[in-house]
């Protein structure tokens, strides 16, 4: 009989020989990650975690001709595109349906043979500890012993591969990588899947998170384009001193509506802008919205996006460069439940505006606007 010391060393080797017959963790744990179905094609690889293609489909909502006011006619137009995206978390294959009994089989042998050599208490803790992991593992992997010949089919576990969400550049990646394992342990409760020989392993998921990112990441957003007045001479130029009106123009987006769809989820991602971001040398910018377009009649004061200059553009070669920014901050809802926002993302173009001095025109002095 063992001394009571002696016991509790022994107690402790054992389990840890227990767990690590024929790995630590391989029955007990039943590896500690997770999948679903996903639609689109799932494009099918040895390890369960292949790369899925879906569909996003977009729509912009623009100023049209007129900026923000709708003056010029609110457009819309739609696309499609498609991208593929290699799931965070999947089910990958483990253990062959023989080497997975074995494994077991002999897990609970041990821990049976060394609760026969503990006496009084530590034998009562003992068998209490061994049935656990042994109903551990029965519920880990079910049914386990009918596929104890079975040398071809494998168990596949959970499985979550961090270095897909770009842990080096991923400022959110600790945060991004429990909301994967999350979701996908959710939609998966099955710790393990059997998987007979020659069927295919269980589809990749997709989480509503990951869908909407990726589906974020494809949407193009059109430059800004933009028209400008007053325009004097020739050259179509501006004044110095006073306001030049601003306003978007053709494909300038004030909108963003992008979904894309694996499986049974859908992410639908909305996106929207302030409006125009105005900056060039020797400019001073003041710009609400889109601005509204300049017609015949209207009264000085009255665009809320405007930009005036205090020098002419002789200095920089004749003309002055006008950067145009809109920034678009997005969020998402997705089916499986997961929502949040997305990176804003800041669309930009430069136009090269002339500015002249008032003395220097001939043409319309007193009415700049006329043209």
């Amino acid at each position: 009989m063992l001394s009571r010391n002696t016991a509790r060393v022994v107690f402790s080797g054992l389990l840890l020989v227990a767990f690590s017959v024929p790995s630590p963790s391989a029955f007990t744990s039943g590896n500690n990650n997770a999948s679903s179905d996903v639609s689109g094609s799932a494009e099918g690889t040895g390890d369960g975690g292949g790369q899925v293609t879906i569909s996003v489909e977009s729509s912009v909502t623009t100023a049209g001709s007129g900026g923000g006011d709708g003056g010029g006619g609110v457009t819309s137009s739609s696309s499609g595109t498609e991208v593929t995206v290699a799931p965070v978390c999947y089910y990958k294959p483990g253990r062959t349906g023989a080497q997975t009994a074995q494994g077991i089989n002999d897990t609970k042998r041990i821990l049976d043979n060394a609760g026969k050599t503990a006496a009084g208490p530590v034998r009562t803790r003992f068998r209490e500890t061994a049935d656990g992991v042994s109903k551990q593992m029965d519920k880990n992997y079910p049914d386990y012993e009918s596929h104890k010949d079975d040398a071809q089919g494998r168990w596949y576990y959970r499985y979550c591969d961090a270095s897909r969400l770009d842990p080096k550049n991923n400022p959110t990646f600790k945060e991004d990588l429990a909301k994967e394992r999350k979701a996908f342990e959710e939609a998966n409760p099955e710790r393990n899947i059997w998987v007979p020989a020659g069927q295919q392993a269980p589809r990749p998921y997709i989480s509503g998170t990951r869908l909407a990112k990726v589906a974020w990441d494809a949407v193009k957003i059109p430059a800004p384009t933009v028209e400008t007045n007053p325009k004097v001479g020739s050259q179509g130029a501006t004044l110095v001193g006073m306001d030049t009106w601003v306003w978007a123009t053709g494909q300038t987006p004030t909108s963003v509506t992008a979904t894309a769809t694996a499986g049974s989820t859908t992410a639908t991602i909305t996106a929207g802008s302030s409006g125009l971001q105005l900056s060039a040398p020797d400019g001073k910018a003041s710009c609400t919205g889109f601005g509204i377009a300049w017609h015949q009649g209207m009264p000085e004061g009255s665009s809320p996006c405007t930009i005036s200059f205090n020098r002419s553009s002789a200095h920089l070669g004749g003309s002055t460069p006008l950067t145009i920014k809109v920034a678009y901050s997005a969020s998402y809802t997705a089916t499986d439940g997961n929502s949040g926002t997305l990176p804003a993302i800041t669309t930009t173009s430069t136009i090269n505006l002339p500015v002249a001095e008032v003395q220097t025109l001939t043409t319309n002095a007193n009415n700049p606007r006329q043209n």
